[in-house]
């Protein structure tokens, strides 16, 4: 016969006990009791609690699992590699409770070096299949905010990650943040991430490798853009929309390397994207990434489509750059782009079909 039982102990709170399965509702507030209830209960509350420095909340959850995150949930101080959070899991729930915030600390981190200063950790890490995420509030990345690797059938909506106390001006440059990418999308399928904020210091949201890809009602603040970062792998099928980008160094950037193994880029859609005040670039598409030498062909660039893109760049940035590698690009299609600038595009090797550079 089920039983109800009403349970209280040193930061674990737990409801409704059934005897023949696991342990349903708990709600913890004691960081030390986090695995007990990763391993116990499919309904988890994390409820303020303070993560020590140097340890990682680990979420490798059961199948089916959901997990509320409650009030602050803070992460001590240490020079580490990370993450902070550490989620994997099938047909996982994971959401933000209203004014919950998870502060990654990063005023105590940031020198305006990002990974080039030291040791300092990564935020999230998430490898999940068919699973929500969502209402989550994200605060002071020490570096890269959110990792997305190896996932299928992800839903990411409703997330604000908030840098915006490292944005220059705000604080001076030697504490400022750096390298602190909102979305950074690895190996991934079949997923969106939709109706989020990002302030920044980095990419807003970077797609690397997998296909069926939709990123969505985003609204970007002082990043370097929605971006594709080509590896030694194949990326196709993406679809960026309906988004925003204020203050950053680039609106759009597509980026291959001159070095590392060949990949593939292709089936790339940009569309209804405002971009201002850009200071560097509106468009900014190169294969001499990072280092801006001859550009290479290791990862060709095939089916480009940039749709409806309006805005503007400050004095001195350059509206539409592009850097093709010798038979590096290939069938681009411009439709209604127009980025304002008082300095000439400039395309090198390649111009897009319905566009005047």
């Amino acid at each position: 016969m089920n039983r109800n039982v009403f349970v209280a102990f040193r930061g674990v709170f737990i409801i409704h006990w059934c005897p023949l399965v696991q342990l349903l509702i708990c709600v913890i507030s004691d960081f030390n009791h986090v695995s007990e209830a990763v391993q116990n209960c499919k309904d988890i509350v994390l409820n303020g609690i303070h993560v020590p420095e140097g340890e990682q909340l680990d979420l490798r959850l059961t199948e089916g699992t959901s997990v509320s995150f409650r009030g602050n949930i803070t992460f001590g101080y240490k020079e580490w590699n990370g993450p902070l959070v550490h989620l994997t899991g099938t047909n996982l729930t994971i959401t933000g409770e209203e004014d919950s915030v998870l502060d990654g600390q990063g005023l105590l981190y940031w020198d305006g070096k990002g990974t080039g200063g030291g040791s300092r950790p990564r935020f999230f890490r998430i490898t999940v299949e068919n699973s929500i995420l969502e209402n989550i509030n994200v605060k002071n990345c020490p570096v890269l905010c959110v990792l997305i690797r190896s996932s299928n059938n992800l839903i990411v909506r409703n997330w604000n990650i908030n840098n915006l106390e490292g944005e220059e001006g705000v604080v001076p440059k030697n504490k400022s943040g750096h390298n602190t990418d909102g979305f950074n999308i690895e190996n991934t399928n079949n997923s969106v991430v939709e109706h989020s904020t990002i302030y920044n210091q980095d990419d807003c949201v970077v797609v690397a490798s997998g296909k069926n890809l939709t990123i969505r009602n985003i609204f970007c603040h002082g990043s370097h853009g929605l971006s594709v970062r080509g590896v030694g792998d194949t990326l196709q099928d993406v679809l960026f929309t309906d988004s925003i980008l204020t203050m950053g160094e680039n609106g759009i950037h597509i980026k291959t390397p001159t070095v590392g193994d060949e990949g593939l880029i292709k089936n790339i859609t940009y569309n209804n994207i405002t971009i201002l005040d850009s200071s560097k670039y509106g468009i900014n598409i190169q294969q001499n990434y990072p280092d801006a030498g001859i550009p290479i062909n290791k990862v060709p660039i095939r089916n480009l489509r940039l749709q409806n893109i309006f805005g503007n760049v400050l004095d001195g940035a350059v509206p539409v750059f592009i850097m093709c590698a010798e038979e590096g690009c290939f069938d681009w299609e411009f439709e209604n782009v127009q980025i304002f600038g008082n300095r000439p595009d400039n395309c090198t090797n390649y111009i897009p079909h319905g566009y005047n550079c």
